[in-house]
């Protein structure tokens, strides 16, 4: 090596290549709509990021390690840390991180497409939670998330509790909705 001259450094240029092949699969995502990412390979976000397959693969060498940079990514994206996360924070965490799903297809909540019958009652318990709370679209929207089989299943599931703590932790946040305590109330 001569006097001044200098030993290459790859880091930077991996780098880019990696923010770039994370970007498009970001995008990939964003178009398709959906969770389930399966179906975005590796060949379609080396075509998307112009880089070999190879090189998605240097850079993420499974599915999950691909998968789990992007919801970081997008965590970053809506300033969303879930170090020391204190209750008061949650409304504007959950209000940055809405603005950010919002990026993508509205597909992303579509699941298997519901029967006639699925959609028929739907509509009428979503019109029913309408009427009972006087017109109030928010109040009855809440409702509706905390009444659903998702909910349900994200506390069973995803959170191991018993069908009766499920049970008494919807019922808990219903009556918290429909009759909030008085504001002296000691916090629980």
């Amino acid at each position: 090596m001569t006097a001044g001259s200098r030993k290459y450094d790859s880091s930077r240029r991996q780098s880019q290549g990696r923010e770039r092949i994370l970007e498009s699969a970001l995008e990939l995502a964003r178009a398709r709509g959906g969770w389930n990412w399966a179906d975005i390979t590796f060949k379609d976000v080396a075509e998307a990021a112009e880089v070999s397959e190879r090189t998605v693969y240097r850079h993420f060498p499974t599915q999950r390690d691909l998968h789990e940079a992007m919801l970081l990514r997008i965590n970053e994206h809506a300033s969303i840390s879930y170090d020391s996360l204190g209750l008061e924070e949650v409304p504007e965490v959950v209000r940055r991180l809405f603005r950010s799903l919002s990026t993508f297809s509205p597909g992303l909540h579509a699941q298997v497409r519901p029967s006639e019958a699925a959609v028929a009652m739907n509509r009428e318990r979503m019109d029913a939670l309408l009427r009972a709370s006087a017109g109030d679209v928010r109040l009855a929207a809440l409702l509706d998330v905390l009444w659903s089989n998702e909910t349900y299943e994200r506390l069973v599931g995803s959170w191991r509790m018993s069908t009766e703590e499920a049970v008494d932790t919807v019922t808990w946040a219903l009556g918290s909705l429909i009759d909030p305590p008085p504001e002296d109330a000691p916090d629980r």
